[in-house]
């Protein structure tokens, strides 16, 4: 601590040069605290810092994202007389990947995060769509037997009194992010054959949504990843 600088600057100071994805961290005492855990490794006890899931999925999207969003697909293709096609397939194929890697943890990052901010105590009540019969679900059965739609429609709504995202615009952004991570994940039969131009393929799908960011900012540099869970 510099003698200008008081415990509080200070606390400011520490807080603002650690890592953005841990689970929880902040001010304590006259320094920083947080949730920790300790694991048993080849004999030995070590502790760390817990990390937070969605910001750790989030940093993965964005790594995905920023190492193609620069790319103009159209130059991952030769031109020849007889059509086009890449001369050289490692191009095209490194973004199928990271833009598969892209989607699924961008779309893993928001289940993660929907499971996290359930309070404690809360409950969900809801009509069993097999039997008809009304059913209550305590804050774990949510997490294990609720549709991520239904947390962002109904749950988390309900559970911290705001809005249901139904018809914003935000919500069409993740029904087109949900598209793509199942299309990713469950892939077709047209996705493992030669097709014509009249079939869409998962691939072309990836080349046709090329610039679009479902991830936008890297927890680790967008200061420190902390969410309120009292």
């Amino acid at each position: 601590m510099t003698s200008s600088e008081t415990p509080a600057e200070r606390q400011d100071r520490l807080l603002e040069t650690e890592d953005g994805r841990y689970y929880a961290i902040d001010k304590s005492g006259t320094g920083l605290a947080n949730i920790a855990t300790t694991e048993r490794i080849r004999g030995a006890n070590v502790s760390f810092g817990l990390p937070s899931a969605p910001a750790l999925f989030l940093s993965l999207a964005y790594k995905a994202f920023t190492a193609y969003r620069d790319v103009d697909v159209r130059e991952l293709f030769d031109t020849h007389p007889q059509g086009v096609w890449p001369d050289n397939q490692s191009p095209l194929f490194n973004f199928c990947e990271q833009f598969a890697a892209h989607v699924v943890f961008a779309f893993t990052a928001l289940e993660s995060v929907a499971n996290e901010i359930i309070p404690k105590e809360h409950s969900y009540t809801t009509v069993d769509g097999k039997t008809g019969q009304e059913v209550t679900y305590s804050r774990d059965e949510i997490e294990r037997y609720v549709s991520l739609d239904e947390k962002l429609l109904q749950v988390l709504p309900s559970a911290l009194d705001v809005s249901s995202p139904k018809g914003l615009h935000i919500w069409r952004d993740y029904k087109k992010l949900k598209k793509l991570r199942n299309r990713i994940i469950h892939l077709k039969l047209t996705d493992r054959q030669s097709t014509g131009p009249e079939i869409e393929t998962v691939w072309g799908d990836m080349l046709r949504n090329s610039k679009i960011p479902f991830c936008d900012k890297h927890p680790q540099t967008n200061g420190p990843f902390r969410v309120d869970r009292h």
